[in-house]
């Protein structure tokens, strides 16, 4: 990027010395903020949730926008049965990416470990309207499902999911409980 002086004043190609910095600090503030993430997805992937978060955490006072950062910490609380922190943590994933069918059936989640199945439902049934491919979205619709009594349901939603992923460990495991009593 070329500067030039001009009038003993820095300018950018038009920006201001003090927008450019700005700008730099957010970029930067922005590329710590994957870091931490990409380290706390790392420590989730080994089983260390109390770490994770507190990197997660670290990331979103550096990037309060980073909608990955609230999902990740949102799972991982999920992990360490911190119902209401999933929750509101997910909500605030929602609030940035309403759309995000990951973001949908993690909430789900959150919110049959606090007892709200009908709103879980609500939840999961827009995670799979938005990707009717997520192995995910369909999990949670079974999790929701059988918590709520139907059994045959259950057992389509985990179905779907192996059929999108017939190697879906979580599918597979639910689906077992659930025939093998």
């Amino acid at each position: 990027m070329v500067i030039f002086l001009v009038n003993e004043k820095l300018k950018i190609f038009g920006i201001t010395a003090l927008a450019f910095l700005l700008l730099v600090s957010i970029v930067s503030a922005s590329q710590e903020s994957n870091a931490l993430v990409d380290k706390g997805i790392i420590l989730v992937a080994d089983h260390q949730y109390n770490e994770a978060i507190f990197n997660f955490n670290k990331a979103i006072s550096l990037d309060p926008q980073d909608a990955r950062a609230y999902f990740w910490k949102g799972l991982s609380s999920i992990m360490e049965d911190r119902w209401n922190e999933a929750n509101v943590t997910l909500g605030d994933a929602l609030l940035l990416d309403p759309n995000n069918s990951d973001y949908n059936a993690a909430k789900s989640d959150a919110l049959v470990g606090l007892g709200r199945y009908d709103e879980a439902a609500n939840y999961a049934d827009k995670a799979v309207i938005l990707d009717p491919n997520n192995k995910f979205g369909w999990l949670s619709k079974g999790v929701v499902a059988e918590v709520k009594g139907d059994k045959t349901e259950a057992i389509l939603d985990y179905n779907k999911a192996l059929s999108i992923d017939p190697n879906y460990a979580a599918a597979k495991n639910s689906l077992y409980k659930l025939e093998h009593p």
